[in-house]
Order: C-alpha cells, then sequence, then structure tokens
C-alpha cells in the first residue's frame, strides 16, 4: 500500500499540486498529470485501474501508461514523498524471523 510520508502536507489548486515535504523542507511541484496519479495513492492507497482510466480517456496504450505511472511512483518513493509500506514490512522483519 501506498501513502504519503507523515511529514508531507499538500494541497491543489487550479494548475495541479504543491506537495511540501517538512521533515526535508523541500517543496514538489506536480502538475495535473502527477497530481491525479498523486490523489489516487493518497485517495485509494494504489494506482490499481488509473492506467486504464487515462488510457481510455486519452487513447494511449495501458500497458504503457501503466509503466510511465510505475516510474513516476518509484520517483516519488525515492524522493521520501510517499511511502510504499509494503517494502517497509519486508525491510523491518528481523533478523530471526527470516
Amino acid at each position: 500500500m501506498l501513502t504519503p510520508a507523515p511529514s508531507v502536507h499538500y494541497a491543489t489548486g487550479p494548475h495541479g499540486t504543491a506537495v511540501l515535504d517538512v521533515r526535508r523542507a523541500r517543496w514538489l511541484m506536480l502538475d495535473e498529470d502527477a497530481s491525479r496519479i498523486w490523489h489516487a495513492v493518497a485517495a485509494r492507497g494504489s494506482t490499481a485501474g488509473l492506467a486504464e482510466e487515462i488510457a481510455v480517456q486519452t487513447g494511449q496504450d495501458p500497458r504503457a501508461v501503466s509503466g510511465r505511472i510505475t516510474a513516476f511512483v518509484d520517483e516519488l518513493v525515492a524522493a521520501g514523498v510517499l511511502l510504499d509500506t509494503d517494502r517497509l514490512q519486508k525491510a523491518r522483519k528481523r533478523w530471526w524471523r527470516r
């Protein structure tokens, strides 16, 4: 499951979404397309079905759209503004429980 990091605050305006990472004192400005991905993650906890929604509206290949969404989400996780709780749980396993 994906979730915004606890130190992240965000607001949406007519031109996209502004994401503030208070812990790192860094702003991230998302355009309308990136905002759509962000809000899907914030509302649903995943991007499941989002590629198909976008592909139908824009006439694109769902696999290509899915690849771009995945790459963008991976960038947000690497930047620390999104947390992938599935990855965190795997990383937190105790050495004696492996």
